[in-house]
């Protein structure tokens, strides 16, 4: 069978995005001084908040771990027209370099589920109530930052 025949190569190819890379991948794009300035906001907006902290790796207590990080890139377009409007970087621990019990506790991150958004919204129009949406700048990472003793 060919590769153009394959019956879930559209499946494939939809949901491939060639807008989200790793740190690696987004230097070798032609806007990679764009990715650079995100990774830059990033970092800055976090630290401003109090969420980040850059340390030396000399600053390490001794017998702690140090967890590996890894940036995700994206390009935000518009979608009418496909144009880049926004460079995002993302900086994530990598988890599975983690080990429960030391490195964390909890793995329960709170979400609302379609149920209750379906239900909410059916009490907007049955209410005749007004909705907007809105986006939170940085809301995941909003737990005070504590270091090892």
């Amino acid at each position: 069978m060919e590769i153009e025949d394959h019956p879930n190569l559209d499946v494939f190819a939809a949901s491939s995005d060639p807008d989200t890379m790793y740190w690696h991948e987004a230097m070798k794009q032609p806007d990679a001084n764009k990715f650079r300035e995100a990774a830059s906001k990033e970092v800055k907006s976090q630290m401003d908040m109090g969420v980040y902290e850059l340390i030396k790796r000399s600053e390490v207590p001794e017998g702690e771990r140090i967890i590996p990080s890894v940036w995700s890139m994206k390009r935000k377009r518009h979608i009418l027209t496909s144009m880049v409007y926004k460079w995002k970087g993302r900086l994530n621990y990598d988890g599975s370099k983690q080990i429960k019990g030391k490195d964390y506790d909890a793995t329960y991150a709170p979400v609302v589920g379609w149920t209750v958004i379906r239900l909410f919204l059916i009490l907007v129009i049955t209410q005749g109530w007004v909705t907007q949406q809105l986006d939170y700048v940085l809301a995941y990472p909003q737990a005070p930052l504590s270091r090892p003793k």
